[in-house]
This record gives structure tokens, sequence and C-alpha cells, in this order.
């Protein structure tokens, strides 16, 4: 079956990530997708494949947003504890308040009972690591500006695991002005 002239393969994608956002991926149907999307069900077959396809073709591309605009503000000129404040600053509209009451797909994912699937597990395994991986370089490229005896690996994990406790909380859509006092704390580990 042929493709319908407006068929956009990056506009399915995002609509089947806003459905998945919503609903999260078991409670998701391709006929939801494809009510969505306008797209037939056979032309999202051909293009996208399954329905575990489809999500971790769409969850790898809003890693791929994240790990992009981590890696252009963690390269920033000046020092390292700025841009950590800076990235993590970013999340704030995402884990606060009502906008950041839908959370982070990747951890709605990884809390929905969808890890059971090798390959969804190991998508997020695979972006947790890379992020995890930019944070160490920073702070190891600028661990002169710490203390002595700072650890940039252990830091690098400790900032990871508040940034998806952030992120995991979202869902009881807290005040700003509170996960700015969580980040602030977070600033002290990089003294």
């Amino acid at each position: 079956m042929a493709r319908p002239r407006s068929f956009d393969p990056d506009d399915v994608l995002e609509i089947a990530r806003q459905v998945f956002w919503q609903k999260g991926f078991q409670a998701t149907s391709l006929d939801e997708i494809t009510a969505a999307s306008g797209i037939a069900k056979p032309s999202l077959y051909a293009a996208f494949g399954d329905k575990h396809a489809l999500f971790l073709r769409v969850l790898d591309r809003y890693h791929d947003g994240i790990l992009g605009w981590a890696e252009r503000v963690l390269a920033q000129p000046g020092p390292a504890r700025e841009a950590i404040r800076q990235w993590l600053t970013g999340f704030i509209p995402y884990c606060s308040g009502e906008k950041g009451q839908r959370g982070c797909l990747s951890i709605n994912s990884a809390t929905d009972g969808s890890l059971d699937q090798a390959a969804l597990r190991k998508s997020i395994e695979r972006y947790n690591r890379r992020l995890e991986e930019l944070l160490r370089t920073r702070l190891r490229a600028d661990r002169a500006q710490f203390k002595k005896g700072f650890d940039p690996d252990i830091t690098a994990h400790t900032v990871m695991v508040v940034h998806a406790g952030l992120m995991a909380l979202a869902h009881q859509t807290p005040d700003s002005k509170q996960v700015k006092a969580v980040i602030e704390q977070v600033m002290g580990l990089l003294a």
C-alpha cells in the first residue's frame, strides 16, 4: 500500500511520542496511534514495524534529543559547575508544575512494567550511560576547579540519580521553587 502524500515519518514519530507519553507503552494501542496520526495501520507497520519497534524508535529519538541538548550545554566554556547547573535547571519546566506532570518518557517507560522487554531496557540503559558519561567527562576535565578529594565519577552518578528522581517525582507536580532548591543542594557537591 502506498503512503499518503502527507505521510511524514518524523510527524508520525512525534504524534506517536505524544500518545505513548500520555498513556504509557503498555496502555497505548496501535489503533490509538493510527487514529491520532491519520496513517493507516498497514502504512504504519510498513514504515515502523509493530508497536514495540515503533516505541523503540520514538524512545531512541527522545533520548537522542536530550543527549544532543546535554552535549551542547555541558560543552559550553566556563566552569563545569555552571554548565551542570544550566543543564539541571533546563529540566525545571519538565519536572515541576502542570507542564511537568507527565514526567519523563524514559523514566515512565522504566517504571510502567515495560522493562521486561530486553531491547527497551537496553535503550534506557544506553541512554543513562551516555548521559552519565557526558557529566563524568565534563567533571573530569574540570577536576582542578574542585576541592581536593573530589570524585567526578561518584558526583556524576549522584547528579544522574537526582535528575532521575526529579523526573520520577514530576507526576506529583512539585513547585518549581522546590525543584530549584533540590538543584541548589546538588550544586553543593560541586564546591
